[in-house]
């Protein structure tokens, strides 16, 4: 047997061993994301709604009265039974459910295609414990209560054999996301996935059977074992690597090059799974690509096989790598992914919108954008998921109202002067401005769910909040010293933002109907570190804009010199219009005045007599 697995393996690699490394999706290139966490943004299915047994799986007691949070209650108000257990107020919100699946998106799919979106990014969608998904139990099946029928997709599971995929059925919860799949392709979009193929949870199938058997098992090699249990001893001396200590997470075994041969198998059939879930060699009805988890601390010659089969199953894949820090060793030529989540592009926006008192000066600030370019190859730079803030990260408004802390620091309530309150309207103004610079600079501008209608909320788990939704009638959110938090008490009304979300769906639908928006041209044309103020241009043949920022207290005039005879203009965002036309018949100047606090989108056209 295990020669066989090590046949196919072999034979699976060297078959796809010439695909060429460096395609990139061409529908990837400026495209806007969307990224949904699933459990708390819709809920279309109350029937599948999650059970305490589940939610309690890794402990020991199972509260009695737990119960499916309400969508609309108040996000600080504990319910009874997370009174009973006691504890810290962020301790219960972790056991919390609020019935978010699968029903719920394709049910919105319309709210997110009108909203201007290209593609969306799911959070874990495979079967899972926590309300996260990243503990996987499984990585061929998606989350039973993601599903229409949790019991009997349970009882389907149970009779497979799961290191063999010709005993794998697909479950309710599997066809109502190859029926997402489907809508969301109907709807002109796309849509990845989480791939955390670095470690499970303690329920993963695999790690279940060495808990069972110990050195028996024959998934004995699949995780970093230290020890496995003497049945002799009446202590328990089993013993395991977990992610980041977290023994919750235990990680898969590896050497320094590759992962071990039984989990890496197991990857990729699911991999080929929900690529091509027919298996006709047609990939139409499978996902559109991946996001990796914690990509880099896997190790590097498993990407490059897991690559080969992605871009050999569909060459039209993306394949997007959680990477923290500046990264050209894997977004390159010879890399093995087409993207990352750019959290730098998310640095530099904290450090001159954002920051206040430790506010950088334009020049810094455009440099450190020159930095990313110059990171990776030209042809790379148009597929970068340019995100601001995400599910690891306290939510954009929640940084704009707390500033000065470094991005992704200290934003929580163990920092005493981090206020959880709602933003105020001199925020949301803020929010337009890094909206507008996000949807005109160069890349692929990614919203996280909510954003777009004005959410807030500290980092996790406070950033991943039930997604408000118009129409539905949200209890006030409260909060007092029992948050946790010593800063931010009130009570503040919870519903939309109509006007930040027409906001947003007008940026949006301005750089879907504009190629120079997507993947044109980039070329700062002035800043000024004085006035904070700034200027670039996108261009792609005869499409044109010039964009322009001021985040001083004072207006700035100013005077961009243009090789054209005649130029007409619109400023997309007031509608205001204008001609200019050359003096000397050598070129002309573009007259700006860009107020305090804003920005202006200038469409220019070109006239020729």
């Amino acid at each position: 047997m295990r020669y066989f697995i090590f046949l196919v393996l072999y034979l699976l690699i060297t078959s796809i061993s010439s695909y060429p490394q460096n395609t990139l999706p061409e529908w990837a290139k400026g495209i806007v994301w969307y990224q949904i966490f699933p459990e708390r943004f819709s809920n279309g299915d109350k029937s599948n709604d999650p059970a305490a047994e589940k939610v309690f799986s890794n402990d020991t007691f199972i509260p009695p009265d737990w119960k499916v949070s309400m969508w609309t209650s108040n996000w600080f108000e504990q319910a009874d039974w997370e009174k009973n257990l006691g504890g810290k107020f962020r301790d219960r919100i972790l056991q919390r459910r609020y019935g978010g699946d699968i029903q719920g998106i394709i049910d919105r799919l319309d709210y997110i295609k009108e909203l201007g979106v290209g593609a969306i990014y799911l959070n874990p969608v495979f079967d899972a414990v926590s309300l996260h998904k990243y503990d996987g139990s499984t990585f061929h099946h998606i989350d039973i209560n993601f599903g229409h029928n949790p019991s009997h997709d349970e009882e389907i599971i149970k009779k497979e054999v799961p290191d063999l995929p010709t005993t794998w059925i697909w479950t309710s919860a599997d066809s109502i996301f190859l029926k997402l799949i489907e809508e969301v392709h109907n709807c002109g979009m796309k849509i990845i996935i989480d791939g955390v193929f670095n470690h499970t949870g303690i329920q993963f199938w695999a790690f279940q059977d060495i808990v069972k058997n110990g050195e028996r098992s024959k998934c004995k090699d699949w995780f970093i074992v230290h020890s496995f249990d003497d049945p002799s001893t009446s202590k328990n001396e089993f013993d395991y690597k977990g992610w980041w200590g977290t023994k919750f997470l235990p990680e898969f075994n590896r050497t320094e090059n590759d992962l071990n041969s039984g989990p890496k198998q197991y990857i990729f059939h699911s991999t080929q799974r929900w690529m091509d879930p027919n298996n006709d060699g047609d990939p139409s009805d499978g996902i559109d690509g991946w996001r990796l988890d914690v990509a880099r601390e896997v190790p590097i010659g498993f990407w490059r096989d897991w690559r080969k089969l992605v871009k050999s199953t569909n060459p039209n894949a993306i394949i997007v790598g959680e990477l923290w820090e500046l990264s050209p060793d894997y977004i390159s030529e010879n890399g093995v992914f087409d993207a990352l989540m750019n959290y730098n592009f998310a640095f530099a926006v904290n450090d001159f919108f954002i920051a206040n008192k430790k506010q950088i000066k334009v020049s810094e600030f455009i440099d450190k954008l020159k930095e990313i370019d110059i990171t990776y190859p030209q042809v790379y730079l148009d597929v970068l998921q340019n995100l601001v803030d995400s599910h690891d990260t306290d939510r954009l408004l929640s940084m704009i109202v707390n500033p000065d802390r470094g991005y992704n620091r200290d934003a929580d309530e163990r920092n005493t002067n981090y206020s959880p309150a709602k933003p105020y309207a001199i925020h949301y103004e803020m929010q337009k401005l890094i909206a507008v610079f996000q949807m005109t600079y160069r890349g692929a501008p990614m919203i996280y769910y909510g954003d777009e209608v004005g959410m807030w909320g500290a980092i996790d788990p406070h950033d991943r909040k039930p997604m408000v939704w118009d129409g539905l009638s949200y209890d006030d959110e409260v909060i007092n010293k029992e948050s946790g938090f010593k800063k931010g008490f009130g009570s503040y009304k919870v519903e939309q933002n109509i006007v930040l979300l027409n906001f947003y769906k007008r940026l949006t639908h301005l750089r879907k109907n504009n190629l120079a928006i997507q993947k044109g041209t980039l070329n700062f044309l002035y800043s000024n570190d004085e006035k904070k103020s700034f200027v670039f241009e996108r261009k792609l043949d005869d499409n044109w804009f010039v964009i322009a920022f001021n985040l001083g207290d004072i207006s700035d005039s100013i005077s961009l010199y243009f090789d054209e005879q005649k130029i007409s203009y619109e400023e997309v965002l007031s509608g205001e219009k204008g001609s200019f036309i050359s003096k000397d018949k050598l070129g002309l100047n573009f007259e700006v005045n860009i107020p305090s606090r804003s920005a202006l989108v200038y469409r220019i056209y070109s006239i020729k007599d």
